[in-house]
């Protein structure tokens, strides 16, 4: 038997799995880390991904068996191990295989990182970005790198790095938490295509990074990584990354592709004609397609691993955030989750009228604006928990279905879309996958291995890479369903009516967000 090691760094936790080459996961392990996020600020210190990428990693060998130096699982000379399933393990472990957070800017020099990580989700830079965008002209600068640029994309973090005075030339830029793991385990500075596209820094036609917006950046090419396709052997476990991880010296690593990629492609939306919705603490609906969407949509193009076809995905900042924020204002503590899916049942759908904007951390899609916040809209006398709680998880559902309208792609390109495959933690939430499918007025399926979908796109690359598996359609048996979830005719023409007063209030309230964002600057700088 042949088996990889799959790890996903993702925003709050590592995640690692060991799998065979037929697709099964044998066994799990995750690692958490804190998030520092407050107002627009999202950072997080890379050498937690790279403790809790070795910690798992250990975990899952002491589970297996061990493996030796020649890379064989199960021990050494004719011990097997057993994980905590109970699975006899013996066989030859063959690669370790990335994922992990997008649009990240991690910054190295004298071979250690300088400072925390600034997250995708940083919004910190606005002034930087305009003053970039002005400068390159912002229709070229979309039109170069086929997505909308905000202050969340590199070229605003790379000027707000530049103006902290942390930068010179010998200062090594790595853009997401796969590319730091990978350069941890191999010496190498490389990114995926997909991470790349999503950075702002690249230009989309060509694959490559664009030497205009680098030159007005004062950026050198040297100082960012090599694009290589995600299915490439990346190079091989180093002496000292072997003996932090335990694994032998020597094995193979497959950097991988960015997680929006890997999450569609295990959710089957890897060929045309699937939507892939991806509920996590950011969240977005994507699709694979033959052409790149219109970008001024605010739709992100990212390249495929297949190198030739493109997601088209449209992201959401704060998806489960929302809930996880909903947890924590109302201290719900013993089974939270359950608590919460329960409480919010006893509201009609609806919620009594009342909405709520789910833009804790600004939004990305359908519209950018890193100063748009979250609120409850109309509120009443009698409005209570079951209300406040249901609202969160349609204000979730109204802007994934804002997305929906956008990225419905078939085999031809056009909209279509008839299957809605959910993934993440939040597709383990009933009636969150319930009001989505009533909304958007689509089926939603729910995988028995739901959660495990970055895993499976993990394994359709490395797959790919080692001739085990022919294309990037995902075997059905990979992905059995849990649950489907159908549309209620009587619950989607309500929620028809609410999502339009939902988009339209966004628009109203734009510049009262932007003059919230200007007080608390000014807040801010007396305290």
């Amino acid at each position: 038997m042949k088996y990889l090691i799959s790890t996903d760094i993702g925003t709050t936790a590592v995640k690692t799995s060991l799998l065979t080459d037929k697709g099964s996961v044998i066994c799990t392990e995750s690692h958490g880390y804190p998030l520092l996020s407050e107002g627009t600020r999202a950072e997080q210190d890379p050498r937690l991904w790279w403790e809790a990428f070795c910690t798992t990693v250990r975990i899952i060998l002491e589970r297996c068996g061990g493996v030796s130096s020649s890379g064989r699982l199960g021990g050494t000379g004719k011990s097997k191990g057993n994980n905590e399933a109970g699975v006899v393990i013996e066989g030859e472990l063959e690669a370790v295989v990335l994922s992990g957070q997008m649009q990240d800017l991690i910054a190295v020099q004298n071979g250690g990182v300088v400072g925390n990580a600034i997250l995708y989700s940083d919004t910190r830079a606005v002034n930087e970005f305009s003053s970039f965008a002005e400068d390159f002209g912002f229709e070229r600068l979309r039109q170069t790198v086929m997505h909308t640029p905000d202050a969340s994309s590199l070229p605003a973090k790379i000027r707000y790095l530049q103006g902290q005075g942390n930068w010179n030339n010998t200062t090594q830029l790595l853009l997401g938490a796969h590319d730091y793991v990978c350069w941890k385990l191999t010496g190498r500075v490389v990114t995926d295509p997909t991470n790349a596209s999503t950075t702002g820094l690249m230009d989309y036609e060509r694959g490559a990074w664009s030497g205009e917006i680098l030159s007005r950046l004062g950026v050198l090419e040297h100082q960012l990584p090599i694009i290589e396709p995600a299915g490439t052997v990346t190079g091989k476990l180093t002496k000292e990354a072997a003996a932090d991880s335990r694994l032998p010296e020597g094995l193979r690593v497959i950097h991988g592709a960015g997680d929006a990629a890997s999450n569609t492609l295990g959710s089957g939306a890897g060929v045309p004609g699937t939507i892939s919705c991806y509920l996590g603490t950011s969240g977005w609906i994507a699709a694979t397609a033959s052409q790149p969407s219109d970008p001024t949509s605010g739709i992100f193009n990212l390249k495929h691993p297949n190198g030739s076809d493109t997601i088209s995905i449209g992201a959401m900042r704060t998806t489960g955030g929302n809930v996880a924020w909903l947890i924590d204002a109302f201290a719900l503590k013993e089974d939270p989750y359950a608590e919460l899916q329960a409480t919010a049942e006893l509201a009609e759908p609806g919620s009594s009228g009342l909405i709520y904007l789910p833009y804790l951390q600004g939004e990305r899609c359908p519209f950018t604006d890193p100063h748009a916040r979250g609120a409850y809209i109309g509120i009443k006398r009698n409005t209570g928990k079951p209300e406040l709680f249901r609202a969160v998880l349609e204000g979730i559902a109204y802007s994934l279905a804002s997305i929906f309208r956008l990225i419905r792609f078939d085999a031809d390109g056009n909209q279509g879309g008839k299957r809605i495959i959910a993934s993440g933690g939040g597709a383990r939430n009933a009636l969150l996958l319930e009001i989505i499918a009533s909304v958007i007025g689509v089926p939603v399926t729910a995988a028995e291995n739901s959660v495990e979908a970055g895993i499976l796109g993990n394994m359709l690359i490395a797959g790919n890479a080692f001739g085990w598996i022919d294309s990037y359609r995902i075997p059905e048996y990979w992905i059995p369903a849990r649950a489907e979830y159908q549309p209620d005719i009587r619950h989607h023409a309500r929620y028809t009516a609410l999502l339009a007063v939902f988009e339209q209030l966004y628009p109203a309230l734009k510049n009262e967000f932007q003059a919230l964002a200007c007080i608390r600057i000014i807040l801010s700088s007396i305290t």
